[in-house]
């Protein structure tokens, strides 16, 4: 007797509980939706236009609504029809048309899922007269091993048009600075929808827009008092059959530690590079502390290629070292330096940036007049034996930051002054003297000594501009350069000033 060799290999409804366990940022989840919006808006772009007029838009409304633990998310798209209703409900139910931004026939279940055990999606699709409500409870669904919903239809204008899926008891709700994160990224990832007046994406009540970033215009690094340039390369080349790029590259005007690297688009959509997660290979962006990393930029469109299942990622196979090499070479090439630019171009601050360094003076000096006092203490009683040095007489400027504190140590009363200069015409990094001590005391038992960091001297130029966190240390270490000056001039002898400030150093860097 002949026996059937086949098995059932048909997904069943307990698919969707693995769901929940997807590796999802938020606004890739919420990014689901608003992929379903637009395929079904450019899908059905020419009736919509018809019936609305050429200006309609496509609107998508994301309401997060904390206090009651629940997410809304509207569209004025076609809605889904009667013929696509049971595929959309179905898990792993691939849509006819895989050429747009619905390409799995997964997103809405799989977001929604990963979001929440209850889920409600009405719609109504253009052109017919009932909306339809299912309800997603998925707890129900599983224990009850349920394979059929019951869905509710209502009569309504056939002109309405509109799909609106409701989660409750949300597991990942964004809150606070989450949220200020999902609407930035959203906006990066639909920027070129937002651009072209496809899109109009509201979050929480925010439309969403994108801003761009300046690009820089100067003259070439190696031709200083040349013409200005402006620093954008158009790019567009093969990479293999099928697989190409296209866009540009450029240089950010103001250098960015998050927000600088490559957008890497599909279908208009960015999967790869959005808002402060840019795609930056070392090959080509060096490590983070490279001026190349803070100032790059761009925007690739990329042809052919395939996106993971959470479109949060290009499947490159074998194709990645290839598409970096061949990029690299266009924007490095002679004619056109970009890299070479971005890594050699030095910007000089504002006032107002240098200005912006006040908050690390603050924190320098408060630290210093905690530590300082047992620091040097520690020093003065160390034997040193080296002869003291003449008074300096420093070059006067406005252009400063200034804070004063006062310490005690060996019995004598301490004022220290430390000063920020962002004066370009001073020629040393570090000075130590009294010409900055804005106010002198008359008390001859009170020792006053003055140290200044200039933010305009080429080393500070080249190894830290305004960056706060490379300014505090060296501000550290011209403090104690300074005080271990000071101690030396009070034993009157000449101290080992490098031995006093290595020690120095050492202390004030202790944790308290």
């Amino acid at each position: 007797m002949k026996q059937s060799n086949k098995i059932n290999i048909r997904p069943n409804v307990s698919m969707l509980s693995v769901l929940k366990f997807l590796e999802y940022e938020t606004w890739f989840a919420l990014a689901e939706f608003v992929d379903n919006a637009i395929a079904s808006f450019q899908a059905n772009e020419k009736e919509l236009k018809k019936l609305h007029g050429k200006d309609f838009r496509l609107k998508v409304s994301i309401e997060i609504n904390d206090s009651e633990n629940r997410i809304k998310i509207r569209d004025n798209a076609a809605g889904i029809d009667e013929a696509n209703y049971p595929r959309a409900f179905r898990a792993a139910e691939i849509p006819a048309d895989t050429s747009g931004l619905s390409e799995f026939g997964m997103g809405m279940k799989s977001a929604s899922c990963w979001f929440s055990d209850y889920w409600i999606v009405r719609t109504t699709a253009l052109g017919e007269p009932y909306e339809k409500t299912v309800k997603f409870d998925m707890t129900k669904i599983f224990e009850d091993k349920i394979e059929e919903l019951e869905f509710e239809s209502t009569v309504v204008d056939k002109n309405k048009h509109y799909t609106v899926i409701e989660l409750f008891n949300v597991q990942k709700m964004p809150r606070r600075k989450g949220l200020g994160k999902v609407k930035s990224h959203l906006s990066s990832i639909y920027r070129e929808f937002i651009r072209n007046g496809l899109l109009e994406l509201t979050v929480e009540g925010e439309l969403l827009s994108y801003t761009e970033p300046n690009i820089l215009n100067v003259p070439r690094y190696d031709n200083q008092k040349g013409e200005n340039v402006l620093w954008k390369k158009e790019i567009n080349f093969p990479i293999e059959d099928g697989l190409s790029v296209r866009g540009f590259v450029a240089i950010r005007e103001k250098a960015s530690t998050s927000e600088a690297g490559f957008a890497l688009f599909r279908r208009g959509r960015v999967i790869e590079g959005s808002f402060d997660n840019g795609f930056r290979p070392e090959f080509i962006f060096g490590n983070p502390n490279s001026f190349r990393y803070q100032r790059v930029f761009g925007e690739l469109h990329l042809e052919g290629f395939d996106v993971s299942f959470t479109k949060k990622g290009i499947q490159w196979d074998e194709n990645l070292d290839l598409f970096l090499r061949l990029l690299k070479e266009d924007i490095s090439h002679k004619s056109f330096p970009l890299l070479q630019q971005a890594e050699q171009y030095r910007v000089r601050a504002t006032e107002k940036e240098y200005k912006d360094a006040k908050k690390v003076l603050d924190v320098t000096a408060n630290d210093l007049e905690q530590k300082a006092p047992k620091a040097v203490a520690d020093i003065v009683n160390a034997p040193s034996r080296v002869a003291e040095p003449d008074q300096v007489e420093l070059a006067k400027t406005e252009k400063t930051l200034h804070r004063e504190f006062d310490i005690r140590f060996n019995k004598i009363n301490w004022r220290v002054s430390i000063e920020l200069s962002y004066d370009p015409s001073l020629n040393e990094l570090i000075e130590v003297g009294d010409t900055f001590i804005k106010e002198k005391s008359n008390d001859s038992s009170v020792r006053q000594i003055g140290i200044r960091l200039s933010l305009t001297h080429p080393f500070m130029v080249e190894y830290a501009g305004v960056d706060a966190t490379k300014i505090e240390p060296i501000l550290r270490m011209a403090a104690a350069l300074g005080l271990a000056e000071a101690i030396a001039k009070s034993s009157r002898i000449v101290g080992d000033v490098r031995r006093n400030f290595n020690e120095l150093i050492t202390n004030l860097s202790k944790q308290t």
